[in-house]
């Protein structure tokens, strides 16, 4: 019979919770980009082997809300927290574990819950730095087991996924034994091409991008997808197109290439730009993208 349970990965931004995740299930249902706050869904990654299914929360990094998007993106995260077998908590172990990142682990600490922590990045870390970070993990009480991984050079993951199954305390499938994620085709879609414009534009464009899909249809072999590229305000426009559609074209192709890599189909996207002010604090628009937090 196989142990099955929840494990929430909670951290900063850019503590590397999405990659790890996508580490731990071996495929990428998690987008990564240099911007805090890429991740804005709790999404979830499904690990099953012979005697195991494992269910990974990935969440939101910790952030001070500044509008409505800010106030979902918490409730995530609180939400996640809840119920769940095992709390695994992400430090960046080259930028180092600052005091609200401490106390973030000394209250989830004090649940229900076990704490575990995976520092990561360690395959930049040198060890004169890092000893100084696990000597303020090892000072919280509370903290079960600490792990150094690299989710980038795949170093101490497995070691990391196998030590987590201890939590584990059900005994219930969840999902099918070849699910790796419970959001949809489309759901993935979207995040491609937000993680595409992030990266293109790490230096220019704020985190005020949203993307809809108009049309993702299958028509013989081919899947025709158009989408919209949201922003905030008229000046980011012209950014994200840039010069002659230049950069658009080529958010375009590296999007393409990620989605067809995903549904293993040959892929025509069409991508659009459109203005929509402030619609991080449009409940409508919010909605419309799957920021909510109904049930």
């Amino acid at each position: 019979m196989r142990k099955t349970g929840f494990i929430a990965i909670v951290g900063q931004a850019n503590a590397g919770k999405s990659t790890l995740l996508n580490s731990f299930v071996k495929q990428k249902v998690s987008i990564i980009s240099p911007k805090p706050q890429t991740t804005r869904n709790n999404i979830l990654g499904i690990w099953t082997d012979d005697d195991s299914q494992m269910v990974f929360v990935d969440t939101p990094g910790f952030l001070h809300s500044k509008n409505a998007l800010g106030d979902y993106m918490l409730r995530s995260i609180n939400s996640a927290v809840q119920n769940v077998d095992c709390i695994l908590v992400a430090v960046d172990g080259h930028d180092g574990i600052d005091a609200h990142e401490i106390a973030e682990i000394q209250r989830y600490a004090k649940s229900d819950a076990p704490v575990v922590v995976a520092v990561t990045k360690t395959d930049i870390t040198q060890p004169a730095k890092l000893m100084p970070e696990l000597a303020k993990l090892n000072a919280i009480d509370g903290i079960k087991e600490v792990y150094c991984v690299s989710a980038k050079r795949n170093r101490g993951v497995e070691e990391l996924k196998q030590g987590l199954k201890k939590y584990l305390s059900g005994t219930e499938m969840y999902f099918e034994e070849d699910d790796v994620t419970d959001k949809s085709q489309r759901f993935i879609v979207c995040e491609i091409i937000r993680e595409k414009v992030l990266v293109a534009c790490e230096n220019e464009i704020p985190h005020g991008v949203g993307v809809e899909i108009n049309l993702m249809q299958l028509q013989g072999n081919t899947w025709n997808i158009d989408a919209t590229v949201l922003v905030e305000k008229a000046s980011h426009k012209p950014i994200i197109l840039g010069k002659h559609g230049t950069m658009i074209k080529n958010i375009g192709t590296h999007a393409r290439e990620s989605i067809e890599k995903m549904l293993q189909a040959p892929v025509f996207l069409t991508l659009w730009v459109k203005v929509k002010e402030d619609w991080r604090n449009n409940p409508s628009v919010l909605n419309e993208l799957g920021y909510t937090n109904r049930k």
